[in-house]
């Protein structure tokens, strides 16, 4: 750990970390933040590149936040004290709980993918809202879908609400951004079974048995599904509800579906 504390409002490296919180910035410096233990747990444990990680003394209270830092030693990351003042301003959280990193924004392609990667697919049509896809991709972890193919992203995944949302499963499972035609043909060619979340069709999910390659494309509730998912080749499904009830939030509905899908 340095010998420095980061004390000030006005430090340069205060002031680039509070940058980050716009995606103009973030894009511009090809870097991002994890904020909170867990996930800065998840970061670390998936051995992705870590530049620095900033912690709060004051904050940290239990054994296995100091447990988290001596990790992160044992790695050679560096480690930067910050009072409590300026780490508040930096902090996406009105509760922090003293752990907040800097690290490269990383890509994952479709070639990345192996056999195992592409049984259970989540597919994010357009999600705008990073609490949505965030808790989409928690989701996903908890039911074995262990890829989430983000299409036509309307919103970075590296959005520092995404990691938040997601408390950190963003490091654990695959996550690819990518074009909804490039990820149509990688389904066809790969004999993935296309599953539309559709609330119109007459078929429930609840009785489907999923072929041993499944994805299943969940859209935005705003605007539904894009019209390349619509003309792809398809299973449409919907979801069981109350009468009167035609419009669950996105990251419900998928994880509602997931949890159907598995239970096959």
């Amino acid at each position: 750990m340095e010998n420095k504390i980061l004390s000030s409002l006005a430090n340069p490296e205060i002031k680039f970390i509070s940058s980050l919180k716009k995606n103009t910035n973030r894009k511009k410096s090809k870097k991002t933040i994890a904020e909170g233990y867990r996930e800065n747990k998840l970061l670390i444990e998936s051995s992705r590149a870590i530049e620095s990680l900033y912690i709060c003394k004051e904050l940290i209270q239990n054994k296995e936040g100091k447990e988290l830092i001596d990790t992160f030693h044992a790695r050679g990351i560096r480690i930067v004290e910050v009072s409590k003042k300026p780490f508040m301003h930096i902090s996406y959280r009105d509760k922090p709980d003293g752990f907040i990193s800097i690290f490269p924004i990383y890509e994952q392609r479709l070639t990345d993918l192996n056999a195992d990667d592409i049984n259970r697919i989540l597919i994010a049509d357009q999600i705008e809202k990073p609490g949505n896809l965030g808790a989409m991709l928690r989701s996903a972890k908890a039911f074995g879908f262990n890829t989430v193919l983000v299409c036509d992203e309307k919103t970075n995944i590296f959005n520092p609400n995404v990691i938040r949302s997601s408390i950190g499963h963003i490091f654990s499972i695959n996550v690819v951004a990518v074009p909804s035609h490039e990820a149509i043909d990688f389904l066809y060619r790969n004999n993935v079974e296309i599953i539309l979340l559709d609330p119109n069709s007459k078929d429930s999910i609840k009785s489907f048995t999923p072929s041993e390659r499944t994805s299943l494309v969940v859209g935005s509730e705003d605007k539904g599904l894009s019209k390349k998912w619509l003309d792809s080749k398809h299973t449409p499904l919907h979801i069981d509800s109350s009468e009167g009830i035609d419009s669950i939030n996105a990251s419900t509905a998928a994880a509602i579906a997931m949890w159907e899908l598995s239970e096959h």
